[in-house]
């Protein structure tokens, strides 16, 4: 992986956590810009069209300003075309009119249950793809969930193998697909480091097996006392380690 990006920066809170980890790469969305405007590593720009869909928000980012007045703001690596949650053709139809509009870095999202036929249009058209819509599956926890999450996930190692170092992953929040991944993407990121807060979790790497783990802090003794702040600090430590940031 050519790196990984920690995204879930919503306020200055994560942005010092992520310096007292050594963490130098960021994706945040426009709206939370103005929490890292003195950010001295890498950022990548998302559209934020993941955080629309999911809090069922009405507003659509304004293509023009996104382009040409957020996006040019500040130095940043690459920028997500600006697309539409589930709607698929509707994306395809925006990166067909923007395409030509000569704005450097510009990276098409592909969803993952998209037609495999908009796929193949953007890897000939771009460098590379962002690949979106994973994190729904890659979120279902419980034992009967587990083979179609790895079905997927077997699926999407599959693409990655036929076109190594042309896709960015958005939200990575999955260990077992960090490990699968890593080898064959170009880019990824992930919020997965929070789960030390949202959820008092610990993400860890097996000192035997060389594999990632997660448990609750409380179950793990070198963990148990680990404050919220602590808890994320380390797991970006662990996921930016294992993606050789």
């Amino acid at each position: 992986m050519h790196k990984f990006y920690f995204s879930g920066v919503a306020s200055k809170d994560e942005q010092l956590m992520l310096e007292q980890a050594g963490i130098t790469n960021i994706l945040v969305d426009p709206i939370d810009l103005k929490h890292v405007l003195d950010w001295g590593g890498s950022l990548a720009l998302d559209s934020g069209e993941y955080r629309r869909f999911r809090h069922q928000l009405a507003e659509v980012v304004d293509i023009e300003e996104y382009l040409f007045k957020i996006a040019r703001s500040r130095s940043i690596d690459w920028m997500a075309a600006p697309d539409l949650f589930a709607e698929p053709l509707s994306t395809l139809a925006r990166w067909n009119q923007i395409k030509h509009w000569d704005v450097p870095n510009l990276v098409p999202v592909w969803s993952w249950d998209a037609p495999l036929s908009i796929l193949h249009q953007y890897l000939d058209e771009a460098p590379w793809v962002g690949i979106g819509g994973c994190v729904p599956w890659m979120h279902l926890q419980g034992k009967e969930n587990l083979k179609a999450k790895r079905e997927n996930l077997a699926t999407l190692k599959s693409l990655c193998q036929q076109h190594p170092n042309r896709f960015h992953l958005f939200g990575l929040c999955w260990e077992e697909a960090i490990e699968v991944l890593t080898p064959y993407l170009h880019s990824g990121d992930s919020s997965h480091w929070l789960c030390g807060a949202r959820k008092g979790q610990v993400i860890f790497m097996n000192s035997r097996t060389g594999r990632l783990g997660k448990a609750p802090a409380k179950a793990l003794p070198f963990a148990k006392d680990w404050s919220r702040e602590q808890r994320c600090i380390e797991n970006a430590k662990v996921l930016a380690q294992f993606t050789a940031e």
